[in-house]
């Protein structure tokens, strides 16, 4: 498992108790826009990047692992 990937389901784990696979969406796993937002602010600190609006384009797991890697070059 990618490091990006097992710390966004660490994270998530923690704030929902469910382990997301990577097609999940926010609306599966019960995260709605209050819980987006925290989310963002958890993410920022995790991986110390700055979160824009264009995440509301991200919709699932695999999405948000992207969108973090193309914030800190995973390549």
């Amino acid at each position: 498992m990618h490091k990006v990937q097992q710390q966004l389901v660490e994270l998530i784990h923690s704030k929902t108790g469910i382990v997301p696979e990577l097609d999940d969406t926010f609306a599966s796993l019960k995260i709605d826009s209050l819980g987006l937002a925290e989310l963002t602010v958890e993410i920022e600190r995790a991986f110390n990047i700055r979160v824009g609006e264009d995440v509301l384009d991200v919709e699932t797991m695999r999405e948000l692992i992207a969108y973090i890697c193309e914030k800190i070059d995973c390549s």
